[in-house]
């Protein structure tokens, strides 16, 4: 048993944090007749799922709600998060990888291709992006949808940057956001989402354009392909939308 001191001690995690996790009854230890906390070895393995889960981009509502299920067993959680933490491990890899090219290309004055630039850049990677989905569309949605992408992520996500690249060139060339060609590249990222994540009416495939723009995060990540496309790909599929549903 651990006092709550010595918790935060060997945990990292502050005084103040265990008693805000046990107010709102995400960690709530013993307490004997004077008031003090005693942590067991169970509630430090509950802990520690709970920092793995936090590093891994989960507000403690979610948390919370993912260790009050049925399913209590901590294995369960720890497996899930081994395999979310080796989808990031090979993200950051390929991360690590590319800085290292960049840094080469910028020592000896090479010019580095642009598409190698953002390997590892990708939209799917990030775990908000799961849960922003989760929220906006239902989490039977998206946990099909991850079961149909399991196995194929890194296919995947190079199929949805490429049409991203080439919505890039396209405005890079000057070329109107409404043009057919980005029409029919927003068709194809409107079956690519088909495919891959789920049956995407119309209705939601605006909405998610929209998202590009209004959410920070997305309207970030998808600039990195070149200032102001998370814009420019969104009005592509207003347009091939308003085509369809006119």
């Amino acid at each position: 048993m651990y006092l709550i001191k010595k918790a935060s001690e060997i945990s990292g995690v502050s005084v103040r944090t265990l008693h805000h996790y046990d107010e709102i009854g995400l960690l709530s230890p013993q307490k004997n007749q004077n008031g003090y906390r005693y942590y067991s070895e169970e509630d430090m393995s509950i802990l520690q799922t709970i920092l793995f889960y936090r590093y891994l981009g989960f507000s403690l509502k979610q948390i919370k709600e993912l260790l009050t299920k049925e399913d209590k067993d901590l294995l369960i959680h720890f497996k899930k998060q081994l395999n979310l933490m080796q989808n990031e491990k090979t993200r950051l890899l390929t991360l690590i990888d590319t800085l290292e090219k960049t840094i080469e290309s910028e020592e000896r004055r090479l010019t580095m291709p642009t598409k190698e630039k953002f390997n590892g850049f990708t939209y799917q990677d990030n775990q908000k992006y799961t849960q922003a989905a989760i929220k906006k569309y239902g989490k039977e949605v998206i946990e099909n949808s991850i079961k149909k992408q399991k196995g194929k992520e890194q296919e995947i996500a190079d199929g949805f940057n490429e049409i991203f690249f080439e919505f890039s060139r396209n405005m890079s060339d000057g070329m109107e956001a409404t043009s057919k060609e980005n029409v029919n590249l927003s068709q194809k990222l409107h079956k690519n989402l088909c495919k891959y994540s789920f049956d995407c009416s119309y209705e939601v495939f605006s909405s998610i354009g929209h998202g590009y723009v209004q959410n920070n995060e997305f309207k970030e990540n998808l600039d990195k392909f070149g200032d102001g496309t998370a814009q420019y790909v969104c009005d592509a599929i207003q347009q091939y939308v308003s085509e369809l549903t006119r």
